[in-house]
This record gives C-alpha cells, structure tokens and sequence, in this order.
C-alpha cells in the first residue's frame, strides 16, 4: 500500500515535538510538504526534514494533489478554516484542539468529512497514552465492574509566572469583564475526553466554576503585564446518562510537571488511578485496586502499547503522539476500522465545555445536549 502522504500546517514547537516525530517514526506515511507563517521556521523544519517542499502558503498545501492528509498545528483560531478547507479539498484532516469554540462548527466539519468518506483526528493526545490505553482495555474487560465514578484532573504550572506570556482566544480580552475561557478548552478537554472514553456515556448535566487566579499577564510582543481575565483554573460536577458523577479540575497555574493529568475510575468491582507526569524519567504509571484488596498496587504497562521501538523511558510527546499517528493512519487506511478520537468526539468534549461556561455564567445547572438557544454564550469575548 502507497504511503499516506501529509503535510503539516504549522511547525511550531509543539508540531516539531510531537507532529513532526511522529510523522516520521511511521514507515506508512510520507511527510511531503509543510507551510508555516513564520518562514524561518518553516526553513528550518525544511532542512530538518531532509529537504521537505516549503509550500508557498496555506491555501496551496491544502489544494495540492499531492497531498493525502492534512496536520493542522496552527494557532487555535486558525484551526476551523484550516480543517475546513481541507475537508473540502477532499483531504483527511488530524487537527490540534480546539477545532472550533462552538461545538456546534465543529459538528459541521465533522458532517462535511462524513459525507466526503474522509477520516478526521483531534489532538486529544493523552487518549494514546499507553497507561490510558491499558486502562481502557481493563475496564472492557471488567477490572472496575459498573463504573460510578470519574475524577479527572489536568494541570501543570505552565503560566504560575506572569511574565511568562500567554496567548489568548478570540477578541480582546483585556477589554472584556467576563473571565474568559482558557485553561477549560485548553486542558480540560483531554480530560474530558477521556472520562467519556472511560465511562461509555455522554454529560447530561453539569455544573461549574471558572477562577481568574492571576489576573495581570504578559501577552506575546510585551513585557508588561495587563489585566487578563482569563480561566486560569477550573472545575465542575457532571452526571453522566448512565449514572456515572464526575468531577473534572483543569489548571495551568497548579505545581506540577508536564502532562499533569490524572484519571480516576471507581466501579462496583475496583478502582483504577493512572498519572501522566514526567518524575524520575518516567511519564506514566497505573495503580489499580479490587473491592476484595483495597490497596492500590502498580499495575505493568504492557510492551505492546508502546509506539515502534518506544517504552517506558521515552519523551511523554512523542510516545503518545506516535501511537495517535499511528492510529490515524490505520483508520485513514482501513475504511471498517471504528474512529476514535475525532471530530465526533471533538463534537462532545467541545458541547461540554461550552456547557460549563453557560453555567458558570449563569450560576446554575446546565442539560445536555445543548440546542440553539441555550448554546448561546452570555458575555463571551
């Protein structure tokens, strides 16, 4: 089979630490082409890559006929019309999150892919960790019985400094009262997607709170700080449909090392409790429990989970981002594979998050799914 060839929008840090790894790492994809609006970097990937085409900008990369699928790794705003056009340009798109602010665009690409037959991934990086993958595989198996509850957790301390700067959404937020969304849509969703993963059901209610803990930053090109209000910590209380609670916490303010995540799953049967955070040169451990020996004990991660030549010690970036390559690449290759990790799921974790913030300006539990009217967002930038 011919080598699925992709090009990569955007080689910024995180597409030359994860993207650009794990594109190569795959013998069945081909990387044939990238475009970056900083043309330094885009040199600079070029010449990393052995000589890669330079496209001579975003609209060509994502017409050309020489081009299977499309890596959207540019800054979040940009994301909907990259992901988008691609679609329409009959190409598979694996796309950085958010795909869009409103679930309900992102619903709209998706659909666009499914008529044209094409396979869409998210960035929902930490699904591919190996640890939560052997989690997933456990539950299925009836390790925990009937899930009940979830706690989720993401945080780092990645802007604990103020003068580190900080990219934000849409608008202005300076001018803007309401805090605004950021560390929910940034580090909440992998986790939401993975308490999704885990627990087999879809949100029905929630309710939550957003906190502006550090309310003067400095944004890129200065080095004075301003008033930004924005979500730097955040939590809510779910139901899910099956009866599953969960509490969700995100953070980029809270010590702590990269990733940062936590998932727990308790269940009429045992409890599993698997970290992703770089200590002692490893990025990931799983402890489990049964009802019958409530001692949490370290559970082995199997070898075959990890990506081609990886394992325990390897970089948490390109380990995880390898095996979603990998992943997409399957799906893109066998049309009965089942999807996972897409705009589908984009869909869900975005509809959440959305949801959040409606309550947390309303002060008040929100259902899901949510419609046209109760979509609406009160005092977003």
């Amino acid at each position: 089979m011919a080598p699925v060839r992709v090009a990569v929008l955007g080689v910024g840090r995180w597409s030359r630490r994860a993207h650009l790894p794990a594109w190569r790492r795959d013998p069945r994809a081909e990387i044939v082409g990238i475009y970056d609006l900083d043309q330094t970097l885009s040199r600079a990937a070029s010449d990393a890559l052995g000589g890669v085409r330079i496209f001579p900008s975003a609209t060509d990369l994502i017409s050309s006929g020489d081009v299977d699928a499309v890596d959207v790794v540019t800054w979040g705003p940009a994301h909907f019309e990259a992901a988008m056009s691609a679609i329409e340009g009959g190409k598979h798109v694996l796309c950085e999150k958010p795909v869009h602010r409103d679930f309900r665009e992102t619903l709209r690409a998706h659909r666009a892919a499914q008529e044209k037959g094409l396979r869409t991934k998210v960035g929902f990086t930490f699904r591919f960790s190996p640890a939560m993958m052997h989690v997933r595989e456990l539950i299925e198996e009836g390790f925990v019985g009937r899930p009940l509850v979830f706690n989720g957790f993401e945080q780092n301390s990645q802007f604990l400094d103020p003068m580190t700067p900080i990219r934000v959404g849409e608008g202005d937020a300076s001018n803007n009262p309401e805090i605004q969304v950021g560390s929910l849509e940034g580090y909440g969703a992998p986790i939401i997607d993975l308490a999704r993963w885990f627990v087999g059901s879809e949100l029905e209610e929630v309710v939550g709170m957003l906190s502006n803990l550090i309310p003067e930053r400095v944004v890129p090109g200065s080095t004075l700080p301003v008033r930004l209000p924005i979500d730097d910590a955040d939590c809510f209380i779910g139901r899910f449909r099956n009866g599953v609670m969960c509490t969700i916490q995100s953070s980029y303010v809270t010590i702590g090392n990269y990733p940062g995540l936590e998932a727990r799953i308790y269940g009429t049967e045992g409890a599993l409790v698997c970290r992703l955070v770089t200590e002692d040169r490893l990025c990931e451990r799983l402890w489990g429990a049964r009802k019958d020996a409530v001692e949490f004990k370290p559970l082995e991660i199997p070898a075959r989970l990890y990506p081609r030549s990886g394992g325990p010690s390897e970089a948490w970036e390109t380990s995880f981002y390898s095996n979603l390559v990998a992943n997409f690449i399957s799906e893109i290759e066998d049309p009965n594979l089942l999807s996972g990790g897409d705009f589908a799921d984009a869909v869900a974790v975005q509809q959440v998050i959305n949801a959040v913030e409606i309550s947390y300006r309303r002060r008040g539990w929100v259902s899901l799914p949510l419609d046209d009217e109760t979509a609406q967002i009160p005092g977003r930038a």
